[in-house]
């Protein structure tokens, strides 16, 4: 592929990618535009930065369901981020919760000769040859939260593990440590899936044997679903003193479930991802907690990692392991969901 950033370009996409790592506040298109450098010299003159690019830039965001609020906020964190240079465009595609689908997307977006592919794996082994093909063509490409299982240019992911030990530690703390516990399942075998529920895991097990977990089955990351699953549990189950739900969506079906048996408050029920919606469950009493990520500052953060590669040096192939980007993980109650600004509820 042909150069399309300059030395000073490099060093100035590298500043903003680093800058995400470490801060994970908002920067405004405005203030980006008189920032770095802030004056000309010895004028005090706010001076606009160079635009590193100097061919356009194609990025292809490929998402596991476009649908869903999590890859509406990804999305939208990649546009905000590219939106800063006008030769730089973003194309989403629609994986429609199928392995095969994203596998056809990676093709043309090779075949089209994308700069750079920005993609959440419905399947981590299934998509791994179409990460690598991407590659080898020189197209670096950032998994979101949802692996690719080969080496590649980069990983900008929700610490999924530390989110299912901080629910373990919540939902204990919530039943004196001597709960019985059910777990609502994503998709088996999809990477955020297993590193939440093994982090849940893990921790009930080495830190509270007391604690119990009696059922778990998948719902698919789909409410409704979830609600059948917990429907079923309910049914099964006189005693069921904590959930957790892979995600929001299946915390809330399951927190549905119970009110209409009547049996909420006897239980506490968490889920993971903190999209506005369980935010307001949070406040309203009818769902019990979260781990919010800030969805909209991980899309930008994959978006300046994927600029900081396109035309550069970089090149994936000589590493033996996939560089990773950890966002922050917030846990969300009643008492700190006040604490997540209104602006940063996606």
């Amino acid at each position: 592929m042909k150069k399309k950033i300059s030395a000073l370009g490099l060093a100035l996409v590298m500043a903003f990618a680093l800058a995400a790592c470490g801060n994970t506040q908002e920067v405004s298109r405005e203030d980006q535009e008189t920032s770095a450098p802030a004056e000309a010299a010895g004028s005090g003159e706010a001076k606009a930065v160079k635009n590193p690019y100097v061919e356009d830039v194609k990025i292809a965001y490929v998402a596991h369901d476009i649908s869903t609020p999590n890859n509406q906020a990804w999305l939208e964190g990649i546009e905000r981020e590219c939106e800063y240079y006008d030769n730089i465009t973003v194309q989403s595609f629609n994986g429609d919760s199928s392995a095969e689908e994203q596998v056809k997307i990676m093709s043309e977006v090779i075949n089209q000769e994308y700069d750079a592919v920005i993609i959440q794996c419905s399947d981590g082994a299934a998509l791994a040859d179409s990460v690598t093909q991407a590659e080898d063509a020189g197209i670096p490409v950032v998994t979101l939260n949802l692996d690719a299982d080969c080496t590649h240019a980069a990983l900008v992911q929700a610490l999924d593990y530390d989110a299912g030990r901080l629910v373990a530690d919540e939902i204990a703390a919530a039943t004196n440590e001597e709960g019985k516990v059910v777990i609502i399942q994503g998709i088996a075998g999809v990477s955020r899936t297993d590193n939440l529920e093994k982090g849940f895991r893990d921790t009930l097990e080495s830190k509270y044997p007391n604690m119990e977990i009696i059922a778990s089955q998948a719902a698919d990351f789909e409410k409704e679903k979830a609600t059948n699953v917990m429907n079923g549990f309910l049914s099964q189950f006189d005693k069921i003193d904590g959930v957790f739900a892979i995600n929001d969506a299946m915390a809330a079906g399951a927190s549905l479930a119970a009110q209409n048996a009547g049996r909420l408050g006897e239980m506490v029920i968490w889920g993971a991802d903190g999209e506005k919606d369980a935010l307001a469950m949070i406040e309203e009493g009818t769902l019990t907690g979260t781990i919010y990520t800030n969805s909209w500052d991980q899309g930008s953060t994959a978006a300046k990692v994927a600029l900081l590669m396109v035309g550069s040096e970089y090149d994936s192939h000589v590493l033996t392991k996939t560089p990773s980007v950890m966002m922050e993980p917030v846990v969300a109650t009643k008492d700190t969901v006040g604490t997540i600004a209104e602006e940063d509820r996606w």
